[in-house]
């Protein structure tokens, strides 16, 4: 039975900080809702990030926390930006919650009763279109959030909103005690694939090893990011690339931040991906690869971002390696496991929202999952 509702004050905050120990619980609903990933993102890519905190009024306690983050015009990330939605962009856009990393949670203290989760949610919301209206948004977007948190925000009363599909969250977890039993646990074509992967890196004379990021290493780094995204279309020089690796670093602590190396029979670093350990996950972050020395066709990929980091989960006894989005075909054949994400839009209730025109086509291949169409996307 639930307990009496509490009465909620909504506050506001311009930073984050450390709400204190006793609020643990607002970091583990994942990484990129953390508070360390999202005070990371503060000012990235011209965004104002503030914080709205509801609070019980007799006791004070935090029980509910909601980033916001606003841009005149748009990200420059299409998988961000509600012009791949709406057809085009809106003026000014308000992202809730996490604006980065492909995952999302409304944050609410664990253990609140139905009502108070509720009656929370709408204090939280309220204030939230209060502030978007403020600064000349119409409605604000929840991006890549699970489907039940979706549901939850549609069923609160007084607001409009309408969902639509993102695309899916992707993620590995190990199949037995050690990776030959992983590797033996997987489908018969799944189990093919992953040994002829193996195989050709083998024939090409790469190995791979996991090891703690070392700051003074990221330069060495730098060139093969800048090859990666210039492959995508994507302008970065290594000045750049470098900032990134150390923006990354510092989100870590001690052992948190690892890196995966493909080295080539010459010793010499092929490809490497880098990682962040939150929880009981690796959250998959950096690729690069030294394409411009004749690496990328040997398995160097996968070795980097799924096999390597799979061992290292392993051997830390972690639950799983988050694996992000896109390329959905090949990490699903390699035991990736698909879980799908929603956008949501909303208003007040007495608004109307703009019909969702998503435009994902960029996205090629992976186009298909966005309407789980295929068998590895696993309802949630």
């Amino acid at each position: 039975m639930d307990r009496t509702m509490t009465a909620v004050t909504v506050g506001e905050r311009a930073r984050l900080g450390d709400p204190g120990s006793e609020e643990a619980w607002l970091d583990e609903g994942g990484f990129y809702t953390s508070r360390r990933w999202t005070v990371s993102q503060e000012g990235d890519r011209g965004f104002r990030t503030a914080y709205l905190v509801g609070r019980d009024e007799a006791t004070g306690r935090t029980d509910g926390l909601v980033p916001f983050h606003t841009v005149s015009g748009g990200d420059s990330n299409p998988l961000y930006n509600e012009a791949t939605l709406l057809g085009g962009a809106p003026a000014v856009q308000v992202l809730a919650g996490s604006r980065t990393g492909y995952d999302n949670r409304v944050l609410l203290r664990p253990g609140l009763s139905d009502a108070d989760r509720g009656r929370l949610m709408t204090a939280l919301c309220d204030r939230l279109l209060e502030r978007a209206d403020e600064q000349g948004a119409r409605h604000v977007s929840w991006w890549y959030l699970p489907e039940r948190e979706a549901r939850e925000l549609a069923a609160l009363p007084g607001f409009a909103t309408v969902a639509t599909p993102c695309p899916p969250s992707a993620s590995v977890r190990p199949r037995g005690a050690s990776f030959d039993e992983h590797v033996a646990a997987l489908p018969a074509s799944r189990r093919s694939l992953v040994r002829r992967d193996l195989k050709r890196l083998a024939g090409g004379g790469y190995r791979s090893r996991s090891v703690t990021a070392d700051p003074a290493a990221l330069e060495a780094y730098a060139p093969l990011v800048v090859q990666v995204q210039a492959r995508h279309g994507e302008e970065l020089d290594e000045e750049g690339a470098v900032r990134y690796l150390r923006r990354c670093l510092s989100i870590g602590s001690g052992d948190d931040v690892v890196i995966t190396e493909v080295l080539a029979s010459d010793g010499r670093t092929a490809a490497f991906a880098l990682g962040i350990v939150h929880g009981r996950t690796l959250y998959m972050r950096v690729f690069g690869c030294d394409y411009a020395a004749g690496h990328g066709t040997h398995g160097e990929y996968f070795e980097a971002t799924v096999y390597g980091p799979l061992r290292l989960a392993m051997e830390r006894r972690l639950d799983a390696v988050h694996l992000g989005v896109t390329s959905y075909r090949a990490k699903s054949l390699r035991g990736a496991e698909l879980r799908p994400r929603r956008a949501v839009l909303m208003a007040r209730s007495d608004q109307d929202l703009p019909a969702p025109a998503p435009d994902w086509s960029f996205l090629g291949d992976d186009e298909r999952f966005l309407a789980g169409a295929s068998s590895e996307v696993i309802p949630c």
